[in-house]
């Protein structure tokens, strides 16, 4: 057996050995020696104490918060881009799905559109936004600029800065770390927001990011002194907080004395400068490399020579891992729930220490104050951008979408949250140990991905065999080889693991169970319920036969609903057939009890775990859920059904008539709700334009798709195209919280008016085109609503995902086929 050695800090490379007997694939891992840490001084913080003491502080591989290890999950909305009635309620939505820190940006654009006038009114009141995250106990970073991206227009720069100062469209206008005096007003402004927010006031406010994607090329390059300097100029407005942060992309060096750098890494790249099919994205393999060379691709370049492995200085923290993937005119991708998934596990397996995502919430670009020009990034502003997105739509693609509804894969993020939520104390302080014979190719679709972290003798095996877009092969007889100073633990005992193509995952080793050692569990960890009963809550992976073992001398007696059986000094529980009785009740010697809790991968998916006045609760339900503590009010939000069921562990006390108790099944209590049904009525529509004019523009266009968008914010019956006057219901229904709304519809652009003002549009990519009734209720009633389609062609420049419906481009083009109505209810208990 050859032993590989190549050490830096963070990483290093395991001895393996890769053998095949018949069908059985064999992966020996010799765990490495502990990482000794950096500690304190390599990293000039702010204030890190809040009023009561607690710290706030870091080594080079974790975060701390009043001196354990944490492993925050951090999610990012845009409060200037959505209504400020309905902040709060997002906020929950977020907190409900794990995330426990709010990223913004604030866009200067949106906040001094005339020069020296600055405004923080309405859906500009950061100040509230920051609070709402107080009072519900969520911390937050602000990402400040003065060049922001975000897709916004002028990258985040107001237009008249733009004319006056910039010489290109990613101009920061500095030279030698200098910073215009425009740019020292907007931070002025923006720290008097803040005031008594900051960590060190017992605020929520931990983090500051500068500027993004800057390019630095080390000491005495423009960019590097201009991070510098713009760390400088908010300490010197007072904005204290215990981490100054920057993209690390491009790079390659940063002032990481004053600032550290954030990752990220998206399932697609559709700011690309073509559109050609992807190949496989490297974000998708076990690399130590914390760059995806895919982001910023439009506007960046990455020099040759960077070091493959670098050594670095400060964690491993995203800020802009994909939640989503916005929609581009040229290329329109369309996502499933792994495709962003399995690129999470491999970050988290090469040593991520703090999740973040971009976005994590959808939003909608406002339109000027003037309501005279969009605010998105497009091809046709002061310095013409890369890209055409949406005037309105910021969807993103995210867990929750532009128009407050979840979206299926938000209950696959929120199963991983609460792993992290429960375990990220435990797997933050461990180093990733990534093995030799783990694919570094991202084209390998034949080997088997997979890395470890680790510290002492425990840690986590992460399986990756998921890569968007490709299939992997099956791999249906692993087995690993878990080899610590002291023994070798082989997973599974007898018999090999089946990971099968789309699978990911995690595989726990040596965890200590309240004095009683887990060996290994086949299963997924979840979380742990710590009431005065305990649960350890796990799920069964796709495929991989769920199986627990345990060293046996600390048990004092055993009991479940698999099979019991002693090896030497081991103890195996097999046959579990998962789902919400199965469970494993562990008496130990030391007189301490706990329950495993084995859930269905579904089971688990559609939980939610709420601290319910000091009590863990699992609550199970496909539906949105949140936990409001200040009011103490759980809301259920069904989407279509007035009658539902939902169950909880421990039992809950309803507030509300109309849920019942309904039996019990395991360790849940089971519950009914009936609400009031309403029928949906039909939304008419009739074609209000010329057919004539239509097939003109068609023959005009010669078969061609336009190059970019042509519809505008004000709507033209003019314009050739296909417009629709829609028959929107006078009001919300009663009993009805909100009502989604979807156009079937077929073309190239959509744009939703009322009043002759765009309040919606759309990238044809295959789906309906959503819409809330309850957002612009009050224009219900009062204000004609019209729906404006422009045509698609056969021959575009457009690249849109295999299997997308495009047989309407040969003769349609653009039509509207139907609207349907699909009432949300709520309950609140």
């Amino acid at each position: 057996m050859s032993i590989i050695r190549s050490g830096f800090i963070g990483f290093c490379l395991l001895a393996i050995t890769l053998k095949t007997y018949a069908q059985t694939e064999e992966h020996t891992i010799v765990l490495g020696k502990d990482i000794t840490y950096t500690e304190n001084g390599h990293f000039k913080q702010g204030a890190y104490k809040n009023p009561q003491g607690v710290k706030l502080d870091l080594n080079n591989y974790y975060l701390r918060s009043g001196d354990k290890p944490v492993l925050p999950v951090m999610g990012e909305i845009h409060y200037s881009r959505y209504p400020r009635a309905e902040w709060e309620q997002a906020l929950l939505q977020m907190k409900a799905a794990g995330i426990n820190v709010i990223a913004f940006y604030d866009f200067w654009i949106h906040h001094e559109q005339k020069e020296g006038e600055f405004r923080y009114d309405d859906n500009l009141d950061v100040r509230y936004f920051i609070q709402l995250c107080a009072k519900h106990g969520l911390k937050a970073v602000a990402r400040i600029g003065p060049w922001a991206h975000g897709e916004a227009r002028n990258g985040g720069m107001p237009d008249w800065f733009v004319k006056k100062k910039m010489k290109s469209g990613n101009d920061r206008v500095t030279k030698n770390g200098s910073v215009e005096p425009e740019v020292a007003d907007w931070y002025k402004s923006l720290a008097k927001q803040f005031e008594g927010l900051y960590f060190k006031d017992g605020g929520p406010l931990i983090g500051i990011q500068l500027d993004n994607e800057m390019r630095s090329n080390g000491p005495g390059s423009a960019g590097y002194e201009y991070l510098a300097s713009l760390k400088k100029l908010a300490v010197s407005v007072g904005m204290d907080v215990p981490l100054y942060v920057v993209t690390g992309w491009p790079g390659p060096q940063v002032p990481e004395d004053e600032v550290m750098p954030l990752w990220g890494g998206y399932p697609d790249a559709p700011w690309t400068q073509n559109t050609k099919d992807l190949p496989p994205n490297n974000i998708y393999t076990f690399t130590p490399d914390r760059r995806d060379k895919n982001i910023g691709n439009d506007m960046l370049t990455y020099q040759p020579g960077s070091p493959k492995s670098p050594i670095y200085r400060h964690p491993f923290l995203t800020v802009e891992l994909g939640g989503g993937m916005q929609v581009t005119y040229h290329r329109r991708p369309t996502l499933q729930g792994g495709d962003l998934m399995a690129l999470i596990y491999t970050r988290l397996g090469v040593g991520a220490n703090m999740l973040g995502y971009y976005v994590f919430h959808g939003t909608q670009h406002p339109l000027s104050w003037d309501k005279e020009y969009p605010t998105q990034e497009s091809k046709s502003t002061i310095y013409p951008y890369p890209n055409d997105y949406p005037l309105i739509s910021y969807d993103f693609e995210s867990p929750i979408t532009e128009w407050g509804f979840i979206r299926d894969y938000y209950h696959d993020f929120k199963l991983l949250h609460q792993f992290i939520n429960s375990y990220g104390s435990n797997l933050a302080p461990m180093q990733a140990q990534i093995p030799a014979d783990n694919p570094d190719k991202a084209d390998n679709q034949k080997d088997l991905r997979y890395t470890v972290r680790s510290r002492g003798n425990s840690g986590y095996v992460f399986i990756n065999n998921y890569v968007r877009h490709f299939d992997m092969a099956n791999h249906s007889s692993v087995v690993f080889n878990i080899k610590t100073e002291n023994e070798t633990v082989r997973i599974p005992e007898k018999g090999s693991i089946n990971i099968a193509n789309k699978v990911y995952g995690v595989i726990p080793f040596n965890y200590d169970m309240d004095g009683v050692l887990l060996k290994y569990a086949t299963a997924h960890p979840i979380t742990i319920l710590n009431n005065k009963n305990k649960v350890y809550c796990y799920y069964a992976m796709e495929g991989v036969a769920p199986e627990f073992r345990f060293e046996s001398k600390n048990i004092q007696s055993i009991k479940t609903t698999g099979k019991v059986s002693q090896s030497g000094n081991f103890t195996l529980v097999q046959n579990l057939q998962a789902g919400k009785m199965c469970t494993i009740d562990i008496s130990a010697k030391s007189g301490k009890k706990f329950q495993i809790l084995l859930l269905t991968t579904d089971e688990a998916r559609y939980s939610y775990v709420f601290d319910i006045k000091g009590v863990k609760t699992l609550i199970l339900t496909p539906n949105m859920a949140f936990y409001d503590a200040v009011k103490d009010e759980l809301t259920i939000r069904s989407v279509g059904k007035a009658a539902f069921n939902f169950d909880a562990y421990p039992a809950i006390i309803p507030k509300s008539k109309t849920v019942k108790a309904d039996g019990s099944e395991g360790l849940f209590s089971k519950y009914k709700v009936n609400l009031p049904e309403w029928k949906p009525v039909e939304i008419a529509f009739k074609q209000i334009s010329n057919d004539q004019n239509f097939i003109k523009y068609i023959d005009s266009l010669q078969g061609k798709t336009p190059a970019g968008p042509t519809y505008s914010i004000r709507y033209n019956p003019a314009l050739p195209y296909k417009n629709y006057s829609l028959g929107m219901p006078a009001s919300i229904p009663k009993n009805v919280y909100d009502v989604l709304v979807e156009f079937d519809y077929r073309g190239n652009t959509a744009g939703l008016y009322a009043n002759g003002l765009i309040i919606g549009d759309d990238y044809y990519a295959g789906s309906t085109m959503p819409y809330s009734l309850k957002r612009n209720e009050k224009l219900l009633g009062k204000a004609p609503f019209i729906l404006q389609i422009t045509p698609l062609m056969e021959n575009r420049q457009i690249h849109f995902e295999p299997g997308t419906d495009l047989k309407f481009a040969k003769d349609k083009h653009a039509e509207l086929r139907a609207i349907k109505l699909t009432p949300e209810y709520q309950v609140v208990l």
